[in-house]
């Protein structure tokens, strides 16, 4: 390990300085401190009641167990959000910074492992990340999840145990968001509190050394469709008062090229999607909002009627010592797409109608320090969830997987609740 990390600050003072043995000549203190590891991480213990009012489409022929996972009522242990996290950081005499993380995925479901992997550089011109990390369509917006507590409401995992009623809006993500797939993104110096920033993705779903896939999407084995030539776009801005209230804006925005999941599948609309958030506190309350808007981002080219829809989600959260109490409220919406004759055969081609697919959910959460990194936490979500195209949204889908084999049976109208009791270890 010590000499890998002496044979690349050798190599990186050649390339920044010139030889490094004219310079030990002259001055026999070393240009580069060799960097320094630094080692993080996270976990937490979920003990989840639920309950689903829909649970099943009675005589739906794509109803079974093994196209679709349905839930209905009961209870529930998870490990979630378990990760590790190297962080390699050094420092050059002419003050860059530079370095390098890994974090792995210690989450035990067998999707993958390196959970992000990255360079970094920075100095007075700006900061680089290359590499598999999130965008700057999440990490310079603000919103209403800057206060969720518990799991974090609708960034958390309800959909463990939630069954979202078939075409609703339920993410606080654009639509075109790249996760941690392979990119490069460059954040300007923060300037009277303004900061800008960009992030560039040739090819979305794809990550570290995986072979390029031209014809379908590839990561796992979810297929949907993908992007190429996709680029988001951030700017914020922070400010303390003197009085103590302190205030984050922030505006985002992804623009790129959509492709279908499967060759013979129909053609999709270009992604072009924003947000606009802000985060407020004064002493011990902080209130965030964000409102996002989709456009058309991946519809069918031939289809007017439906959207991808728009999102509001709201948090305010009070805290004394070492306790904290959190609630939030999200709402979704969208035009969905719904047939005169929606069946499987027809769905494409037949007339098609316009529907309203909404989604209400409410959180409240209360989160306890017991220890320096240690807490527990109680949380309550209760979701209502419309859409009455759901049926002829899933059979639309069917239809442009008929090749594929994959099938997705509908969910229609449903209302749920969730209550967790959990602890989470931070260090």
């Amino acid at each position: 390990m010590t000499r890998t990390l002496l044979a690349s600050t050798t190599l990186l003072s050649v390339v920044l300085f010139g030889s490094p043995v004219q310079a030990a000549v002259s001055n026999p203190t070393p240009i580069l401190a060799v960097p320094e590891l630094k080692i993080s991480g996270a976990m937490s213990f979920n003990n989840w009641f639920f309950n689903n009012r829909q649970i099943a489409v009675p005589g739906d022929p794509a109803n079974t167990p093994q196209n679709r996972k349905a839930y209905g009522r009961g209870q529930l242990f998870t490990v979630d959000d378990t990760r590790i996290k190297f962080t390699v950081e050094g420092k050059t005499d002419r003050g860059m910074e530079y370095g390098l993380v890994v974090t792995l995925d210690g989450d035990v479901n067998g999707d993958h492992t390196a959970r992000e992997a990255y360079l970094f550089f920075g100095g007075t011109w700006g900061k680089f990340y290359l590499g598999n990390t999130y965008g700057v369509q999440s990490t310079m917006a603000f919103g209403g999840w800057d206060q969720w507590g518990g799991t974090e409401f609708m960034d958390g995992n309800f959909d463990r145990v939630i069954n979202f009623t078939t075409g609703t809006l339920h993410s606080t993500y654009l639509v075109g968001d790249t996760n941690r797939d392979t990119k490069l993104t460059y954040l300007t110096p923060r300037w009277n509190g303004f900061q800008l920033g960009v992030s560039y993705v040739p090819r979305s779903e794809h990550r570290g050394e995986q072979n390029i896939n031209s014809i379908t999407s590839y990561l796992g084995s979810k297929k949907k469709p993908f992007d190429t030539d996709n680029i988001s776009s951030g700017l914020n801005f922070i400010h303390r008062f003197c009085n103590g209230f302190e205030m984050a804006l922030s505006a985002t925005s992804i623009f790129a090229k959509s492709h279908p999941e499967y060759l013979t599948a129909p053609k999709r609309k270009n992604i072009a999607s924003f947000a606009l958030g802000g985060t407020f506190s004064y002493e011990n309350v902080g209130f965030s909002i964000e409102y996002g808007n989709n456009g058309n981002s991946r519809e069918l080219v031939n289809q007017n009627l439906s959207d991808a829809g728009q999102f509001l989600d709201l948090g305010l959260s009070y805290t004394w010592g070492a306790t904290k109490f959190s609630t939030g409220y999200y709402y979704g919406w969208r035009n969905a797409l719904g047939a005169l004759n929606p069946s499987p055969a027809t769905i494409l081609t037949s007339p098609q109608i316009r529907q309203k697919s909404t989604m209400n959910a409410v959180s409240a959460a209360v989160d306890h320090k017991l220890a320096p990194g240690l807490g527990v936490y109680f949380e309550y979500a209760h979701f209502q969830m419309k859409n009455p195209a759901a049926t002829a949204e899933a059979n639309r889908l069917n239809a442009q997987l008929a090749s594929s084999g994959q099938f997705a049976a509908p969910v229609n109208n449903n209302s749920a609740n969730a209550f967790i009791i959990g602890s989470r270890l931070v260090f």
